[in-house]
């Protein structure tokens, strides 16, 4: 937690961060409430990254919002929004300008260049929605429960 503050990360309570984590700068970075991010995991905040509560970031995943205009390889950047409940899979980028909904599950290796609407598992370079999910009346497991069997 330390780590975090010193990095200008606003975040809520019960947040895990893995080893090697890069935020690229100061602020502009705010996690919800039982946030998890895994191992490697790069933030590069050139603009605001919003991500909700129950958020499960696996290791190597990066969340880039910075870019270039083609032309004129001027610098720019546009935010990233998450809601809750949402898994990244295992060395999957979600570039500037993306807003993912809640319910989600972004399959491994995915890249997310548009965005993703709630409920439903979504993947593929570009990432696009393979089928709907319905957590209605679900429990949903929070990686800081231990008292859950797994």
């Amino acid at each position: 937690r330390k780590e975090l503050r010193h990095m200008g990360v606003s975040f809520g309570k019960d947040v895990f961060v893995g080893w090697n984590l890069l935020v690229l700068e100061r602020g502009c970075v705010t996690l919800g409430n039982r946030c998890a991010l895994g191992s490697n995991v790069q933030i590069i905040n050139h603009a605001p990254i919003t991500i909700g509560e129950d958020f499960i970031g696996s290791a190597d995943m990066v969340l880039n919002t910075g870019s270039h205009d083609p032309v004129t390889l001027k610098p720019t950047g546009a935010p990233i929004t998450i809601g809750d409940r949402v898994w990244i899979g295992i060395r999957s980028t979600v570039l500037g300008g993306v807003n993912i909904g809640s319910d989600v599950v972004i399959g491994a290796g995915s890249l997310v260049n548009k965005d993703i609407p709630s409920g439903c598992v979504a993947a593929g370079v570009p990432a696009r929605v393979l089928r709907k999910i319905d957590r209605t009346g679900v429990e949903v497991w929070s990686s800081f429960d231990r008292t859950a069997n797994r």
